[in-house]
């Protein structure tokens, strides 16, 4: 299996799309955007951020793997706070797919 720098079994790829994502446990919705992906993943930015280990559903309007819409059921792996300026959500969310 190869190694990536940020110890990803995957590499990342960089592509940005509107999401819309479950938080499966409470049934409400949220908007954010993703900004990279990879085949067991993605990290996404939004103003809410479930917490770790969390299974959510995610709606990609403008899907990297198929052409038009997709929709994946994730776990959340980690989060962290953004920095003022740093992006125009309060959250960056790492997530892997089931």
């Amino acid at each position: 299996m190869e190694s990536y720098p940020d110890h990803r079994d995957t590499i990342r790829f960089a592509h940005e799309a509107s999401i819309m994502f479950e938080h499966y446990a409470s049934g409400r919705y949220f908007e954010g955007r993703m900004f990279n992906y990879s085949r067991g993943g993605m990290y996404f930015e939004s103003d809410f951020a479930p917490k770790v280990g969390a299974e959510i559903f995610i709606g990609v309007e403008n899907s990297p793997y198929t052409a038009g819409h997709d929709v994946y059921r994730a776990k959340v792996i980690w989060k962290k706070e953004l920095a003022d300026r740093q992006s125009f959500f309060l959250y960056g969310v790492g997530v892997k797919y089931f």
